[in-house]
């Protein structure tokens, strides 16, 4: 039975490296024990990566599969704890490049809390609930910078509303 982790955490990015990479040859990168590498997903076990063994993990993740699991859980975590912090808009495609992860994550959590071999079957714990809804508003986070940054790149500074269709919308049947 898989444990549900906390969307953005370590123990979620020492996952999905786990996964990109496999539990073997993320401890040939990394040094360790793949049992080592398994407890670092584990919440409840303790220790957790290095900075630089994370580093070493995210650059064979980055060039097997291009992406970061460690990378992405800082990024994350920071852009939730310096919310409150004014910051420049990003470029709406890099803001746009967010969503399909944040969108995989929250289906991975909704697909793991409904597996027959999950703590309570198809019904959801509490404990998933509460990961599903950071992971939504995780994903609601993710829209709102997308939002700001098409505000941003508008000429006028605010959004335009056209009310023609565009061609892909009124080709569809």
């Amino acid at each position: 039975m898989t444990k549900m982790r906390v969307p953005d955490s370590f123990e979620e990015a020492a996952l999905e490296t786990v996964r990109l990479l496999s539990a073997q040859e993320a401890a040939k990168v990394a040094g360790l024990s793949p049992q080592t590498l398994r407890d670092y997903s584990d919440a409840d076990r303790p220790g957790r990566p290095t900075l630089q063994t994370a580093l070493a993990l995210d650059s064979a993740c980055y060039e097997a599969t291009g992406r970061a699991p460690f990378f992405e859980s800082y990024t994350r975590q920071l852009a939730a704890r310096t919310r409150s912090n004014a910051r420049p808009v990003g470029d709406v495609l890099v803001e746009a490049l967010d969503l399909p992860g944040a969108v995989g994550r929250l289906l991975d959590l909704i697909r793991r809390s409904r597996a027959v071999e999950s703590p309570r079957g198809k019904a959801i714990t509490p404990t998933e609930s509460g990961a599903i809804m950071k992971a939504i508003k995780l994903q609601r986070r993710e829209l709102d910078d997308v939002e700001a940054a098409v505000v941003a790149a508008t000429e006028d500074g605010g959004p335009t509303i056209d009310a023609r269709p565009t061609p892909e919308i009124s080709q569809e049947s």
